[in-house]
């Protein structure tokens, strides 16, 4: 068992008790407690993506950060025009994305069936998290104007389509893959017991309690890990400090910018609630950051093959 999985685990009993004290497991209240760790722990694994998206190419850091906003600001512009395709969008990439850091230490080959499980896990992943769920999305869907948009995206016979098609395939693929021993029997049963953990987080917690532990503890931390061996190995870096120093120049400006926002929501200038700009900026950073993480995952995989 992994620290991080003994310690996804401490954290859900921990936070059992509290939950249940939330009043009517209120989506502000949710919001209040997990905002704090999406910034501060979230956000800083794709602090550095200008450093790694810069190897190997030719282009400099002020065409990459241009780049990198052009995208941003093409994606907000898609949430408040098609805010539907904005959210399919963000959740087709976010399962791609989720499924490839889940298994990026074991299939580093770009062949359609290994990306076929990094989409499938990462579809399974985000189904589950709303199936599970699907009374508290209607609450929150009636309660705020915005979302209320996404309602037909959210059948109840669709999602049980979607969540357990998409896990039993999950499942599948990786026993196909264990023989044709790409993954170890042993690491198959590990994901078995790592997906299950997760699915038992989501039907227990609050959605967006039980959201944040899987992405900070079990998506966020791996993925600063793989980030911190690759430029310790590369010489980038020599210690754990270089790579906090790193990290935290665009972490700040991030949670500067998204801070912004809340202020001029608070101030009655931008007229949106703040869990639906959590998500456009969310969702704006992470369609670049998706494309920067599949090419840094190839230099990954060829790094520890050598």
């Amino acid at each position: 068992m992994t620290k991080a999985i003994f310690f996804f685990i401490a954290c859900l009993l921990l936070l059992l008790p509290f939950v249940f004290t939330l009043e009517g497991n209120s989506f502000s209240a949710q919001l209040i407690i997990t905002t704090p760790f999406l910034l501060f722990l979230g956000i800083p694994h794709g602090a550095i993506d200008n450093l790694l998206y810069l190897r190997n190419n030719n282009i400099n850091n002020i065409q990459f950060i241009g780049a990198y906003l052009v995208f941003i600001g093409l994606n907000v512009a898609l949430w408040f025009t098609i805010p539907c395709m904005a959210y399919v969008l963000f959740l087709l990439l976010s399962a791609y994305h989720f499924g490839q850091s889940q298994f990026s230490h074991y299939l580093q080959n770009q062949a359609i069936s290994f990306q076929a499980l990094y989409f499938l896990w990462g579809v399974s992943i985000l189904s589950a998290l709303i199936y599970l769920n699907i009374d508290d999305v209607y609450i929150i869907m009636d309660q705020h104007e915005e979302f209320a948009a996404f309602k037909s995206l959210h059948q109840k016979n669709v999602l049980r389509f979607l969540f357990f098609g998409s896990t039993a395939s999950s499942l599948l693929l990786m026993i196909y893959h264990g023989f044709k021993n790409h993954i170890k029997w042993e690491s198959i049963l590990m994901e078995t017991v790592v997906i299950t953990l997760i699915l038992v987080c989501f039907y227990l917690m609050p959605i967006l309690i039980g959201f944040s532990l899987y992405f900070v503890i079990l998506h966020s931390y791996k993925v600063l890990k793989e980030e911190y061996n690759f430029l310790l190995s590369e010489k980038e870096i020599n210690s754990v400090k270089n790579f906090f120093l790193l990290i935290t120049p665009f972490t700040l400006f991030s949670i500067f910018g998204i801070t912004f926002l809340f202020a001029l929501i608070h101030f009655n200038i931008l007229q949106i609630s703040y869990g639906y700009c959590l998500l456009i900026a969310i969702s704006s950073i992470t369609l670049p950051h998706v494309f920067v993480m599949n090419k840094f995952y190839r230099l990954f995989g060829r790094n520890q093959n050598t």
